[in-house]
């Protein structure tokens, strides 16, 4: 081989590498709140891991993996449960922050009575001293789980909606798409949105729903293809750890 030949050896490997050929993204299992994934993190960008959220970074965009709490009637449900559990076992206080902290939607209750009656049972735990025993407030624990029943199922394009204004997307976006996924038997909605007007910052984002838990999945507005690609293959990569959320 000339020393010319070599040369070029040598450039087309530095290109390679500096182009990425032939690494390998690595799997990496992270706790987001409710949700233990197991993920393919791009080869090579930062990881920065903040409980909640999980940021993956290089030069020039990020990609974000973020739980959102509880969604819809079930993730209430879950959360009430919670927080019952923990009255039984003498963390009252702990239970009345947890049930504090639910989201709960005026707009799930399929009439005003409904409302009332829920939130009058909600008011008798929220507001009992943390000395209460617990069979004084089980039968209003019992009161609003027989109101979150009764309200109607949401749809995943609606659960996903709200998951998108928590996001801090409002009137200024627009969806552009949706795609249904089924990730690990859990369904799943990609989505991707752009500025109303302008039609520019695109953004791609993927639902999923968790027994009663949202899980976003986010590429960086504006992002080009290298970021979309990441994003891509992290959607493809997506395994839950084990087959429910932590309780």
């Amino acid at each position: 081989m000339t020393g010319a030949a070599r040369a070029m050896g040598r450039a087309l490997v530095f290109a390679c590498v500096l182009a990425g050929c032939g690494a390998r993204d690595t799997a990496r299992e992270f706790t987001l709140g409710d949700h233990q994934v197991r993920v393919e993190a791009p080869s090579g960008w930062e990881t920065l891991d903040q409980g909640r959220v999980v940021r993956f970074k290089n030069a020039r965009a990020e990609l974000v993996l973020q739980d959102l709490g509880p969604a819809g009637p079930q993730g209430i449900r879950r959360e009430v449960e919670r927080a019952r559990d923990l009255w039984r076992s003498g963390q009252a206080a702990a239970a009345a922050t947890r049930l504090g902290s639910v989201p709960v939607p005026r707009d799930l209750f399929p009439t005003p009575e409904t409302g009332r009656e829920f939130w009058a049972a909600w008011s008798r735990v929220s507001r009992a001293p943390e000395e209460t025993p617990f069979a004084d407030v089980e039968p209003a624990f019992a009161d609003i789980l027989a109101n979150v029943d009764a309200m109607p199922a949401r749809s995943l394009a609606a659960l996903v909606d709200a998951g998108l204004a928590s996001l801090g997307h409002d009137s200024r976006r627009d969806v552009k798409s949706r795609g249904e996924y089924v990730i690990d038997g859990r369904p799943a909605q990609d989505v991707e949105t752009w500025n109303r007007l302008t039609h520019d910052y695109p953004q791609r984002l993927l639902f999923v729903l968790n027994d009663g838990y949202l899980l976003v999945l986010a590429a960086d507005q504006g992002a080009g293809g290298d970021v979309v690609k990441a994003f891509e293959r992290m959607r493809a990569s997506l395994h839950f750890a084990d087959g429910k959320p932590r309780r």
